[in-house]
């Protein structure tokens, strides 16, 4: 089984970084060349005045017949559209929740006419077949000139959620967390789990990450430039388990 996960938030070919139907039949031939099962999105279009939503679009050009989204917050690149989490899968989705983060409401001003806020973030938590499935998108604390360890708090709840999970279940925890060291955030859950990327996937930092449990067995991993601000990761687990 190959799984992936992939932050598609910016097409770099475009000086604006906005997003086409290029870009999605850039996200079409890569599921089918890489032969992908299950795909984990962060930053996708989950509503749009201009674009399809790209799990129906996912849904209409490949395999991958089943999905779902989480609808976080307006997309910053794509002006007029929504973005979230999506999962995109071969495999039918059962037991599905939604884990919101706390938003602490950032806010930077980058000059005099332009100021980010910070958009809420969090997690879907997802049956497939054997495997639960979690992905999301974390806070880029980094991008508001904040120091990460004096918000631990609002990943709290998430990590007891995780470690649970991870201690019952076949369990891969993958997204872009906007963090390099995980056990960090993350400290109860990464005692059972093992990333899978050890390399940088957006610049010179490691942002996005693929945990599995230990009683999973990942044959082959692969890390690979795009198009896109962020890698795509693609993983073969064992699908036996």
């Amino acid at each position: 089984m190959k799984i992936a996960t992939w932050n598609i938030g910016e097409d770099e070919r475009y000086e604006d970084c906005k997003l086409t139907m290029d870009s999605y039949k850039y996200i079409i031939d890569t599921i089918k060349k890489e032969e992908i099962d299950i795909i984990c999105l962060q930053e996708a279009i989950t509503s749009s005045d201009i674009l399809p939503t790209i799990a129906s679009y996912i849904k209409e050009n490949t395999n991958l017949k089943y999905n779902i989204e989480y609808e976080l917050s307006d997309s910053h690149i794509n002006i007029g559209s929504k973005m979230g989490v999506v999962i995109c899968s071969k495999y039918e989705i059962s037991n599905c929740e939604l884990l919101p983060l706390e938003n602490p409401h950032l806010v930077y001003n980058k000059d005099e006419n332009t100021i980010y806020y910070s958009h809420d973030k969090g997690f879907i938590i997802a049956s497939i077949n054997s495997l639960t499935i979690i992905t999301g998108h974390c806070l880029p604390f980094h991008a508001f000139k904040k120091d990460i360890l004096e918000y631990l708090s609002i990943y709290q709840k998430a990590d007891k959620t995780f470690e649970k999970l991870f201690r019952n279940n076949n369990v891969i925890l993958c997204g872009d967390f906007n963090y390099d060291d995980i056990p960090i955030i993350f400290p109860n859950t990464m005692k059972l789990g093992i990333d899978c990327i050890q390399c940088p996937t957006r610049k010179d930092k490691q942002l996005d990450h693929f945990i599995i449990s230990k009683n999973i067995k990942c044959l082959h991993s692969e890390v690979v430039e795009n198009p896109f601000d962020h890698k795509l990761g693609i993983f073969e687990i064992q699908e036996n388990l």
